[in-house]
Order: structure tokens, then sequence, then C-alpha cells
């Protein structure tokens, strides 16, 4: 015998309606500690609901463990390794924000690699890797072993040089360890390795050492770059026309232009007075508004989910020209008196999204 039924069910506090079940076959479901009779396809649709709630649970809490990790600063290292082979020396490294002591005796240390990881398989081979803890003046550093560029070597523009057993070993870091790799599993979406250490350098000329505090889903060298040009401590000679679109890159991309504007003039301010011994020109109100509209308008239509900056800047190379300027504004336009503190529009052309 079929007939057709409507359930209303409570179970484990959250409430919801089985309607037009057909009984089939009679089951128990247990709910708060009360027996009830009910069809086998209405104890499925109960199974498959509470299946549904524990993923939403899974979920939220993923989000949240998250949010409170990238609330925690951690420090910012670079793990290096390589070997030699037909008298050429393979090398690389990548810029690391998980990395931990494990024990003090014998000194070992863990650092994570994402799967997958090209770096993975190069400690397969060497079972050898330096982990070098950044200073707060090498945001240059951790900017470079964050990207992977093919058939560019990272080490180009790094002073290192290399230990007995092939790495390289990065100069004028806080701290250096050099490791025999013990071990490594895999835990989630990650292997973890674990060194001992077998030598140990401090250079007691640093500064402190660079710390990474994840607020967005920045990848970790723009982070690094953010976070280095908000406390301006970006050493002067890396403020360069590229790291000007790179810091506006990020602003414009993570809140959009009108919400970045803001935040990118203040930012550009805050660090000119800090370096004010350094500043020739000063702030420049017309030509911040210029890029921040150029870049804006390069994002919206030259852009890919996922771009890095270097992507970005790869298919929108018309930002690093620095006359770029002048194919909208006349030199007299520009030169106007008031161009410095206020926005002037362009005579020669209509700025993109306006």
């Amino acid at each position: 015998m079929k007939c057709t039924i409507n359930l209303l069910s409570s179970c484990n506090g959250r409430n919801f309606i089985l309607s037009s079940v057909t009984h089939q076959t009679s089951a128990r479901i247990k709910c708060n500690g009360i027996r009830r009779f009910a069809s086998k396809d209405a104890e499925d649709i109960l199974t498959r609901t509470d299946r549904l709630h524990h993923h939403d649970d899974d979920c939220n809490t993923r989000k949240t463990y998250k949010s409170i990790m990238q609330m925690v600063p951690q420090p910012v290292v670079v793990v290096t390794s390589g070997y030699r082979e037909g008298g050429i020396w393979h090398k690389k490294g990548m810029t690391c924000t998980s990395f931990t002591s494990v024990s003090f005796s014998p000194p070992i240390i863990s650092i994570c690699l994402k799967i997958p990881s090209k770096f993975q398989t190069l400690l397969e081979r060497t079972r050898h890797f330096a982990v070098h803890t950044l200073a707060r003046h090498q945001v240059s550093y951790g900017m470079t072993f964050a990207q992977s560029i093919p058939k560019v070597c990272q080490f180009n523009k790094i002073p290192h040089y290399e230990d007995k057993e092939g790495l390289p070993v990065i100069l004028g870091c806080s701290g250096v360890m050099q490791c025999e790799a013990e071990s490594f599993h895999q835990v989630g979406d990650h292997n973890v390795w674990y060194g001992k250490v077998y030598e140990a350098h401090i250079d007691d000329n640093v500064s402190l050492p660079m710390l990474y505090q994840s607020r967005t889903f920045r990848s970790v060298g723009d982070e690094i770059f953010i976070q280095s040009f908000e406390d301006a401590t970006l050493p002067f000679e890396n403020w360069t026309h590229e790291a000007h679109l790179r810091m506006a890159w990020n602003y414009i991309r993570d809140y959009g232009r009108d919400k970045a504007i803001p935040m990118i003039r203040d930012g550009i301010q805050h660090y000119n007075q800090v370096h004010k011994d350094k500043i020739k020109t000063g702030y420049h109100e017309t030509i911040t508004m210029f890029y921040c509209f150029v870049i804006d308008d390069a994002i919206t239509n030259a852009s890919k989910p996922g771009d890095t900056f270097e992507r970005f800047l790869k298919r929108n190379g018309h930002l690093l020209d620095r006359s770029l300027m002048y194919k909208y504004y006349s030199r007299e336009r520009f030169s106007d008196p008031h161009a410095k503190e206020k926005f002037i529009l362009p005579d020669l052309q209509v700025l993109p999204g306006m």
C-alpha cells in the first residue's frame, strides 16, 4: 500500500518539512530521544539534509579558522634548496609563512608546502634545505621568491653563496638555518617537511625580522609588499614607478576604484612623510588620480581571475610608460599650478571610466 504524507520534524534543534513522501517501508527515526515511524524515503531525506547541515558547519568552521590564522603574525622565511649536476648549479627558493620550531634537542624545524609544489620534487631529490628569516628591509627578497618565472633565475639579484651540500645560502638575512630533511608527510592540502638543523647563523647587525599578517586574499608577495608600504618600511630605493602601480593595483582590485582612492592617497602621503628627507617632488593629486583611472580600466578590461601583478603588468605594459599621461594631458594642462593639489581633468582625451 502506498500513501503520501507530510512530515514536520525537529532534529538537533533544526526544523524542516519533508513533504509528499511516498510511504513504502516502515523505518524508525530518532530525533532528540523521540522515536518516530516514517517511510524509508523520509529517513533518507533526513540523512541527506543532516549531511548538508554538517557540510555548512564545516565550511563555516574552515572560514573562521582561516580568519583567525590570518590575524596571527608569522615570520617570513625563504626556503632554498639546490644541487649540482653536470657542472650546473640547479637552485630554487620559495617564500614561506608556514614555518615553526618542532624540537630544541635535537634542533628540528618544520615547513609546509602546498600540494602540488615543484619545490616538493626538489626536496625529495636533495633532502637538504636552508631556511632564511628575512630582515624587515628585505621586502624585495620575499616578493622575488613568492613567484616563479620560467627560465628566469630567482637568484640573479640576490647575494648568496653555495654551502657544502649545494644549498644556496642568502646573505644579509637576520638568521639562516641549514637543514637535513628528516621526513615529510601529507596533512590535508599540504606536505609537512621536518628538517634537522646542522648549521645556523645569526646576523647581529640586521634589524628586526619581517612578520607577515595576511589580512586579505592577496598573494604572499603582494601582502608583504602592501604591509611594508603601509608601515613605511619599504626601502625607498624600492619605491619605484612599478611599485606605485603594484600598490594601486592591489587596492583597486580588492576594494574597487572609489574606495581605493582615499587609501592610495593617504598611503602615499604617509610614506612620503616618513621618507621626507629623500622625497624630491612630493605627492601629486592629478598623477595619482590619473593612474587610478587607467589601472582600474586595465583591471576591468584586460585582467583575468587569479591574475598575479606580474601577469597583469605583462598584459598592460603601457602602464610602465612614464609618458602615458601626455596622451591625455597637454604639457600646458599638466603644468597647471593647481594640478599638484587637486585633480585636473585632461584636455586631450577623456579618461577611461569617466
